[in-house]
């Protein structure tokens, strides 16, 4: 059995204020926030390109009721 308390143990915690976070972890969720960031970004550009077609497509129907 691993003793997770234990000073040498490869499983001990790095943190403050009593917060328990192992090495994996805290990567892990540097990387998830970093995966989030760029998701809002994309996001972002996603809303904007639907916008910009939204406006181009109400203009092409006002085009063509003006033709017809």
């Amino acid at each position: 059995m691993v003793d997770y308390s234990s000073c040498d143990s490869p499983y001990k915690s790095v943190g403050k204020q009593g917060e328990e976070y192992y090495p994996s972890v805290v990567d892990t969720l540097r990387s998830l926030r970093a995966e989030i960031r760029s998701c809002k970004v994309e996001n972002y550009r996603l809303v904007e390109a639907q916008e910009t077609l939204a406006r181009a497509q109400k203009k092409q129907v006002e085009v063509n009721a003006t033709i017809l």
